[in-house]
């Protein structure tokens, strides 16, 4: 069985792959570069693939096997992970909300990083 110390390191390693996938895709769109923008959004894919793994396997290790027993701290962060996931295709598409993405996206990790740290019950 993995210890939820290395769910852990898992989970934030894929957190920081999405911020480096996220920030390389929004700096490479506004230069309208091709080159690395392929490889902005694998890394942003495998990025997010390796946050719901360390992040579920933190949950069983939590104790959470069933969704009818995740608090609302959980569906929080799995819809801010959520918005993580799609946000790319605002860059894409809507090149006039970089600016607000460029700070949106940190507060966005913050939120969750909080209710992940204080684990918040409403």
């Amino acid at each position: 069985m993995i210890p939820y110390a290395a769910y852990k390191v898992i989970h934030i390693l894929g957190v920081i792959f999405l911020f480096l996938s996220l920030g390389a895709y929004m700096m490479l769109s506004s230069n309208q570069m091709k080159n690395g923008r392929k490889l902005a959004g694998i890394t942003h894919g495998i990025a997010v693939f390796i946050i719901l793994l360390g992040g579920f396997g933190l949950l069983a290790r939590l104790g959470f096997s069933s969704i009818s027993t995740w608090p609302l701290w959980i569906w929080i962060k799995l819809a801010i992970w959520l918005i993580l996931t799609v946000i790319i295709i605002l860059i894409k598409r809507k090149p006039e909300l970089r600016t607000f993405l460029w700070f949106t996206i940190p507060i966005l990790g913050g939120l969750a990083a909080y209710m992940a740290i204080y684990k918040v019950h409403f």
